[in-house]
């Protein structure tokens, strides 16, 4: 799915739904406590070492040049994200 589906399919919602809560419904639960952003700086990961998963590039300031060379962007500066609120209750 891309946002223009996204927002085609919300657009097509009756009035009555938009005040609901979002609900990403998963084969083995579901997050209901989401919000969406747009990136505020690009995400970067180090495709030698998966492990550490995707960080903002500024947290690699205190990274060497040469593993610096090493990150690949993920998504980019500005990319929307409709992301899980950890630890915040909104059901």
């Amino acid at each position: 799915m891309d946002w223009k589906e996204l927002k085609d399919f919300c657009n097509s919602l009756p009035e009555s739904e938009l005040d609901k809560t979002v609900i990403i419904w998963g084969e083995e639960y579901d997050i209901a406590n989401v919000c969406v952003e747009q990136l505020s700086e690009d995400y970067c990961y180090d495709p030698g070492d998966l492990d550490i998963g995707c960080f903002p590039v500024s947290d690699t300031k205190d990274f060497s040049e040469e593993d610096k060379e090493n990150l690949e962007v993920a998504y980019s500066k500005g990319t929307p994200m409709i992301i899980e609120r950890y630890g915040k209750e909104n059901r």
